[in-house]
């Protein structure tokens, strides 16, 4: 069964905020997937601070409004079961020090509408077509067959294929959720 890839905010494990100092460079790029940025993407520095109410310490996955950060320990399970993504290297400053080649922005190269809208029940966006709320999410899993991750259109989260799904779990990613789709909801 396909997951949702999200950030675990369950206060279990860390759940830094990132700030992003130099976001007037990432204007004009299309960061939610979907379309390549080899040779468009910008130096990038990120500075991450410790949430509240979570312990403190760095995670494997991250956004940044719609930019996926991953960490070389991610990036090494998406490559390794050949999902389509391209990695950015970018700074990324915890207390005060750069994470030397530790993180990526992640642009994930596959991008499709995947709700089946006959059996969700969804509000979307009649102009742009964004999910405006979530109660009920089916998605079309023939739309993802043969995908290891894609981008969901409708709600910008990231769908995995249970083959990545299990790679992330064995390696121990941090701050990784895996969301069964019914679960998801905003």
């Amino acid at each position: 069964m396909i997951k949702l890839l999200q950030v675990d905010a369950s206060g279990n494990v860390p759940y830094p905020e990132a700030h992003h100092p130099t976001l007037s460079k990432l204007r004009g790029l299309k960061v939610i997937g979907g379309s390549s940025l080899a040779g468009k993407f910008p130096d990038l520095s990120l500075i991450l601070q410790d949430g509240y109410e979570c312990p403190r310490g760095s995670v494997d996955y991250f956004r940044v409004g719609l930019l996926n950060v991953v960490s070389a320990r991610l990036r090494d399970v998406f490559v390794s079961v050949g999902a389509e993504t391209e990695f950015f290297p970018v700074s990324v400053y915890y207390h005060g020090r750069v994470l030397q080649n530790h993180y990526f922005a992640a642009n994930f190269l596959i991008r499709v509408r995947a709700i089946d809208m006959s059996k969700s029940d969804v509000e979307l966006n009649d102009e742009l077509g964004d999910a405006l709320s979530v109660r009920q999410l089916v998605l079309d899993e023939s739309v993802l067959k043969g995908v290891r991750v894609a981008v969901i259109d409708e709600i910008n989260s990231l769908a995995v294929d249970p083959t990545t799904a299990e790679a992330i779990l064995s390696a121990g990613c941090i701050g990784c959720a895996l969301v069964d789709p019914p679960s998801f909801k905003y």
